[in-house]
């Protein structure tokens, strides 16, 4: 009787009951974020009573890109299981002030919801996005259209650029993953060159971001000594070349 009573306990570890099974699964915070805010600091609130089940194996993760242009913030976020990725947390500042500001923060961890950050208020640093707080000084030289919106920009008001950036940036983020499909414009003064808002890095959590920009960006004038502005040295190689050709 006893032997039996052994045999049937092994059985059951073997196959493994309901209630171990389901205290072995990890539950995680699920929900998704779209905004574009004037203040994100104070108004942005990533709370969700939604969760989930994750299956065996998984992460709890939470994921953020904010896009500053001007006076307001995109912010797109997403909380949920992953399957891949290891315990580990992010923050990256991929393009800096002044202009357009570009961050990112990602966080994957292994416990029942601890996916369970609210604000914004450490991430979006002041002291590393200043150049939005305060009215920087500018450059008569460059102005640009400035806006940030999910879709397509309706109102894009041509604003003098801070000093310190190099050309207006024209851009559209195609951003996939975590449970977001959607589109962001961008454009304004920036401070990096090139169609690189993301800084060659294109994942952010689960989030892939495809950066397309259909414009030239135009490069700030260079001054010369009596004032006149120089253009741009691959406009001088094109005219040289046409030139060449009608002579």
């Amino acid at each position: 009787m006893g032997a039996r009573r052994v045999l049937s306990l092994l059985f059951l570890l073997l196959l493994g009951t309901p209630s171990l099974a389901s205290e072995q699964n990890l539950s995680c915070h699920k929900g998704i974020w779209m905004s574009v805010e004037k203040d994100p600091r104070r108004t942005f609130n990533w709370t969700t009573e939604k969760v989930e089940t994750c299956d065996s194996g998984s992460s709890c993760q939470e994921s953020l890109l904010m896009i500053n242009a001007g006076a307001e913030t995109a912010v797109l976020g997403t909380k949920g299981c992953v399957t891949d990725g290891t315990q580990a947390i992010t923050y990256v500042q991929h393009s800096p002030p002044p202009g357009i500001i570009t961050v990112s923060y990602s966080s994957y961890c292994e416990e029942s919801l601890c996916n369970s950050r609210e604000n914004l208020m450490e991430l979006w640093r002041e002291e590393q996005t200043q150049g939005t707080q305060e009215a920087p000084s500018t450059t008569p030289y460059l102005h640009c259209p400035t806006c940030v919106a999910l879709g397509t920009c309706l109102n894009s008001p041509s604003l003098p650029c801070p000093n310190d950036t190099v050309q207006c940036y024209q851009g559209r983020l195609q951003i996939t993953g975590g449970g977001i499909n959607s589109v962001l414009e961008v454009k304004g003064c920036t401070s990096i060159t090139g169609c690189r808002l993301m800084s060659g890095i294109f994942t952010v959590g689960p989030m892939w971001v495809e950066e397309i920009c259909p414009y030239q960006s135009l490069l700030q004038p260079r001054k010369t000594e009596s004032g006149a502005a120089w253009l741009p040295v691959s406009v001088w190689r094109i005219e040289l070349v046409l030139l060449l050709l009608l002579h």
